[in-house]
């Protein structure tokens, strides 16, 4: 008999797990407490007993991780409690993922043990082979920035397809005064809306025409814009039909069409009398709107000849040294001589200037580095780009019903023999055979007709995946059937469903590039993905690793996909706050299948929160006023909502740096949906790290590594690496690459322990509070708390928001 016993701490903790009860049919899934564990488990190493022996288990090593299949190997030391000797092995495992991004915790299904080598044991240890089958406790949950930083060690990382983008420049709008930006999708296309006005319906923005007036309105905060063209100029709207106006604004919003643009809380007749009402800007071309504080302040970067301006939450450089500007939008990089008036050319890869690949890890730039081909945060960001969400789900409880515009049509995909429907929000593909797939918060259904009925698809072609980035609905080939039982289906999705590409550049972009056309009929009109307009951008931390985030753009306080703008609450302040909400993922860490309930979606068994209720606490709202600046400031922090209903807020935390103690507090957080459907989820984030100190270390112990013959070593402070062999520990040296690889073994470890304490105990989203932000370029003591702890600071307290 073989008894295993896993060490605990001693605070107590609840580990959800998913019970698959048959009964008439269908699968219903429960949540019963399993186990004392902490979130993620034990640190490392790991302890069990079997056979009268003490057993640990040290943070296993990545060999390869493709889909949701992990193949790995981990040191093994064993002391037998009765001769007190110590031996060492290795064992080689694969065992299927269940991702949650939202806590940052993987468990270990259908765990199978491939090989093990315990060269000093009998046998090859065979006494020992039953307490490394099955689905092992002390294996069963693992954080994933241990993973994630593992992988880049991994023998065999996957390898990501690379695409051949559409990088025409967008209009770029510069702006050193408030400003926001509307995007219409081509020409405007009006349909009567009573009171005798005409929708444009091809925007999110709200724009009315009057044709008894010839004047357009557009909705900004609390008012009315409006301009005889629509491309302006606008201005206050002073004789506007406003009663007419402020009902269909009150309709289109609860309806979810529209948005204002800026916050509907703030007063526009306020903002003109105080010289602080923001321009406006509407663009029926693809456009990206940049804005500084004043004029543009440049700042050194040290060790470069850049500058880069500091009083914008936009990445915008000055190369020295050719006197050209440089901008980062979507992940792309573009080039001019002017600033206010250029003339703006992409930049490939290979011509970026070559100082931007030496911006120091530390400075406030430095979120800008996965966008230059080559770095080490690149190539980051192209590892977390490929780990997915993942989710089981449940056959017979995921229901699919498609609402098309008419009749179903269908258009060519470009390069393949498929077609896809253009007159619905969900991307319908027909496979010819006569055989229909359609694919709904990153569930596949398949379906003999366009109407339907939908079955939960178990298999989905290959051709599928060879739609090319030409097409609005690329997006669907990065969801995935990983496999299936009579009653679940395997599935995920990395975070190209929400918009990432990876560049021929090979690098992370938002967006293909592609100005698609959009449908607009007679009953509808269904917008096509964005690129630009929506501040997506990219950010990175030593200490909370690569995401996506999302800034201003467009209409604001939605909770609508991030193609056009899932920014809440915020107005034209906030000037791209997308800077500081990428930790941990960011946008793309947020999980869409939560939006299936409890019915159809059994949760990764790691999560902290109950699933099943789908409640999740958040903080509260504040505001206040700045007497320096005369501004005021706004700081959102949330509500209790449930993620199943799809009533919940979109939310949005930045960073802040304190130069004086070199601590870096960040809270990440965003709303991210599918293209089409304008469905969204929400995700945070929170990390605090120590520029001073550096990295941070393993935890005590975690410090035995083996190699893929089997060899073991150990990193001795004083003596430098050390291999085991039958006498015992004795002083290493090997090749370089073999001691390259063993250095970023050691690395990988620390850096991942180091970012899932940030994650687990510090910082807003995460376990307990702390951490704080303020606006991009300003610093911030105090700060917003987590779920449970901490307040949001305020300016006495050199935290909080700041316009």
């Amino acid at each position: 008999m073989i008894t295993l016993k896993i060490c605990r701490p001693t605070i107590t903790w609840i580990l959800f797990v998913t019970l698959t009860v048959i009964s008439s049919g269908a699968t219903i899934w429960q949540s019963l407490p399993d186990t004392d564990l902490p979130p993620g488990g034990d640190p490392w190493p790991r302890q069990i007993t079997a056979q009268g022996a003490t057993i640990q288990v040290y943070q296993p090593q990545l060999d390869r991780w493709a889909g949701n299949r992990l193949e790995a190997y981990a040191a093994i030391a064993i002391q037998d409690q009765d001769s007190h000797d110590r031996t060492y092995g290795v064992i080689w495992f694969t065992a299927r993922t269940e991702v949650d991004k939202v806590n940052r915790l993987v468990t270990l299904d259908d765990f199978k043990l491939t090989r093990r080598n315990f060269p000093s044991l009998p046998n090859n240890g065979s006494q020992y082979e039953q307490a490394f089958q099955g689905n092992m406790p002390s294996m069963r949950t693992i954080p994933l920035d241990l993973l994630e930083t593992s992988l880049s060690t991994a023998a065999a990382v996957e390898v990501q397809k690379t695409f051949q983008l559409n990088n025409e420049a967008p209009n770029i709008i510069f702006s050193s005064t408030p400003a926001v930006l509307a995007l219409i999708d081509g020409q405007p296309v009006l349909r009567p809306v009573g009171s005798n006005l005409q929708k444009v319906i091809n925007t999110h923005a709200l724009v009315i025409f009057d044709p008894s007036k010839q004047l357009f309105y557009l909705a900004l905060m609390d008012g009315w814009m409006e301009a005889p063209d629509i491309a302006g100029p606008w201005s206050p709207a002073k004789h506007a039909p406003t009663i007419a106006l402020d009902r269909l604004k009150r309709t289109t919003e609860a309806s979810g069409q529209n948005q204002d643009l800026g916050n509907p809380e703030q007063s526009l007749e306020k903002a003109y009398d105080d010289g602080d009402a923001p321009g406006v800007y509407v663009s029926t071309v693809p456009a990206e709107l940049l804005l500084t504080r004043g004029q543009p302040q440049f700042t050194p970067i040290p060790g470069t000849a850049l500058l880069y301006v500091e009083n914008s939450g936009n990445d915008i450089f000055m190369d020295n040294f050719n006197q050209m500007f440089y901008v980062l939008v979507a992940g792309r990089w573009f080039t001019s001589n002017s600033l206010q008036n250029g003339s703006w050319a992409y930049v490939p890869g290979p011509d970026l200037p070559s100082d931007f690949a030496e911006i120091p890890a530390y400075s406030p730039k430095a979120g800008v580095l996965v966008s230059v081909p080559g770095t080490p945060q690149a190539k980051e960001a192209l590892l977390a780009n490929q780990i997915p969400q993942t989710a089981t789900i449940s056959r017979s409880a995921a229901k699919l019903d498609v609402t098309y515009y008419g009749v179903p049509a269908l258009r060519p995909i470009e390069g393949t023999n498929l077609q896809y429907a253009v007159n619905t929000v969900i991307p319908v593909i027909y496979v010819p055979g006569g055989n229909y797939y359609a694919v709904q918060n990153a569930v596949w259904f398949q379906s003999s007709s366009a109407a339907g009925p939908w079955a939960v698809a178990t298999l989905v072609p290959s051709v599928i995946y060879a739609i090319p980035p030409s097409c609005p609905i690329h997006y669907a080939t990065y969801a995935y059937v990983y496999g299936f039982t009579p009653t679940s289906v395997f599935v995920g999705y990395t975070p190209g469903y929400y918009g990432t590409v990876v560049s021929s550049d090979g690098v992370v972009v938002y967006g293909t590039g592609w100005n698609y056309p959009s449908y607009v009929g007679a009953q509808g009109w269904v917008p096509a993905p964005y690129t630009y307009g929506v501040g997506a951008a990219f950010s990175w931390s030593e200490a909370a690793g690569w995401g996506l985030g999302f800034g201003l753009g467009m209409a604001i306080d939605s909770t609508c996909s991030p193609w056009w703008g899932p920014v809440s609450g915020w107005g034209w302040g906030a000037a791209t706050p997308a800077w500081g909400w990428g930790g941990y993922g960011g946008a793309a860490a947020a999980n869409v299948y939560g939006r299936w309930g409890n019915t159809a979606y059994a949760r990764t068994r790691a999560a902290w929160a109950n699933p099943y209720t789908g409640n999740y606490r958040t903080g509260t709202a504040v505001s206040g006023y700045n007497p320096t600046t005369r501004r005021s400031y706004r700081g959102a922090g949330g509500t209790v909502s449930n993620a199943y209903t799809g009533n919940y807020a979109a939310e949005a935390r930045e960073a802040t740096y304190n130069a004086k103690t070199g601590v870096v507090h960040g809270g990440a957080a965003g709303v991210a949906g599918n293209a089409h459907t304008g469905e969204s989820v929400s995700g945070s984030r929170g990390f605090s790290y120590n520029t001073s100190t550096g990295n941070g270390v393993a935890h005590a112990g975690n410090d035995l590594y083996a190699d893929h013959d089997g060899n073991i070593y150990k990193a001795s402070p004083n003596s430098g690496w050390q291999q085991r062999d039958g006498q015992g520990w004795r002083n290493w040296s090997g090749s370089n690459s073999m001691r390259s690889s063993m250095d970023s073994w050691q690395s990988a470890r620390s850096l991942g322990d180091q970012r899932w304490g940030n994650f687990h105990s510090g910082g807003w989203g995460g376990s307990f509070g702390g951490g704080g932000w303020a606006d991009r370029g300003r610093w911030g003591g105090g700060g917003f708390g987590g779920l449970d702890h901490g307040g949001f600071g305020d300016f006495r307290g050199g935290g909080g928001f700041r316009r």
